[in-house]
């Protein structure tokens, strides 16, 4: 199915997702936490190798000792109490990010006998679309723990492994001092522009940042919601009470290839288009902000659930001009998901649904479409995936 405006525009950042020293992970509480400091930054660069504006760039990772600060992360080694581990960040006009953060530690996981991760850090990266979202991990060169680390070994090309995408260069690089993570979104499509045009003879595609799993502990980078000292970029409310159009809540549950729930998954990257023109100047998007924000992000529960509150969007034209069937976009990412699921919740009742390729393309599958409550205005949705649960 050829992608739309839907899959190839992506969220607007305002003022209030990415504040002032967001990106200096060593400067966020009153005392310095223990560890080497490092400076990682690098260029996110598109599928021809043009550097990504403004897009958006989040970190989380261990402490120095190898100790996460999620509530779950029960590893014998002691917390830092001026260290958090989540840092964001946005690319300037050519692509560039930069953090300041420290060196985290190995630690071990129940994976297999005797296992210890490498030390890595996770990264989020948005690219100028929305199925372009990339999280991937870095890793430091020379690490012993390569050999026996399943998550780093993914990657089955050896070169890939070996290459700048996952392997943080050290200081004495000739790109220059500090550590370079050259990190590369995904491409929307192989060999294809965003725009659906096919990349020209003489300019191939550049290799892509291999995927990576977005781990256990993620959060409290992405979703604090109040549990953790850090503010959330996104919440699971698209609205605000000056927000026209139908409320809806979106709601469901995740599960495994083996039908348990899939509890404590980032269930919720969810975007939706209202009726009309989208609004893609910067500033109507930032007066369009205060009205409706267009996506929004949750973890899910201890069941699996996950809920959104938003509008019911409008149509929104495909690629020839013809009007879509209203539909939402929903990202899944969980521990152990190498290749993320990106999927289309639509409407029932909606006349359009029966020309709409997506969603004439789910016939046959359950669930198809989320059936909306009259009253409650609420749409249900179960989502199964069938990837291992293994990962952090």
């Amino acid at each position: 199915m050829r992608h739309t405006l839907s899959e190839l525009t992506g969220p607007v950042y305002g003022h209030e997702t990415v504040r002032e020293h967001d990106h200096d992970l060593t400067t966020q509480h009153k005392g310095e936490p223990l560890g080497e400091r490092i400076i990682v930054h690098g260029h996110v660069l598109d599928e021809d190798g043009r550097g990504v504006p403004n897009t958006l760039v989040e970190l989380w990772q261990a402490n120095a000792c190898g100790r996460y600060i999620h509530v779950v992360d029960q590893h014998p080694a002691p917390l830092d109490p001026n260290f958090t581990g989540a840092g964001r960040a946005q690319t300037d006009a050519e692509g560039y990010y930069k953090f300041v953060t420290i060196k985290p530690g190995a630690y071990p996981w129940g994976n297999h006998h005797n296992a210890w991760r490498p030390a890595h850090i996770h990264f989020s990266v948005f690219g100028h679309s929305f199925v372009s979202r990339l999280v991937t991990q870095m890793y430091f060169p020379g690490d012993p723990l390569f050999p026996f680390d399943p998550i780093f070994n993914s990657v089955t090309d050896e070169k890939a492994r070996d290459a700048d995408d996952l392997v943080v260069r050290p200081g004495e690089h000739q790109a220059g001092m500090g550590a370079v993570l050259p990190l590369q979104h995904c491409a929307a499509r192989a060999e294809r522009h965003a725009d659906g045009d096919q990349v020209s003879a003489g300019q191939p595609g550049q290799g892509i940042t291999p995927s990576q799993t977005v781990g256990p502990y993620f959060a409290y980078g992405l979703t604090p919601n109040g549990k953790y000292d850090w503010n959330d970029a996104f919440t699971n409310n698209l609205v605000t009470p000056d927000t026209s159009g139908e409320r809806i809540r979106v709601e469901g549950r995740v599960f495994d290839g083996d039908g348990a729930a899939g509890a404590g998954l980032h269930a919720g990257d969810l975007a939706g288009r209202r009726a009309g023109p989208l609004l893609r100047s910067a500033g109507q998007a930032r007066a369009a902000e205060f009205v409706v924000q267009g996506f929004g992000r949750c973890g899910t529960d201890a069941n699996g659930g996950y809920a959104f509150d938003t509008i019911k969007p409008g149509s929104v034209p495909d690629p020839d001009g013809k009007p879509q069937a209203p539909h939402i976009l929903l990202a899944v990412f969980a521990r152990g998901m190498l290749l993320h699921l990106y999927t289309r919740i639509y409407f029932d009742g909606e006349a359009a649904n029966a020309a709409d390729p997506g969603a004439g393309a789910g016939a046959g599958r359950s669930p198809r479409h989320a059936d909306r409550d009259a009253q409650a205005g609420r749409g249900q949705r179960g989502l199964s995936s069938r990837h291992p649960p293994a990962g952090r």
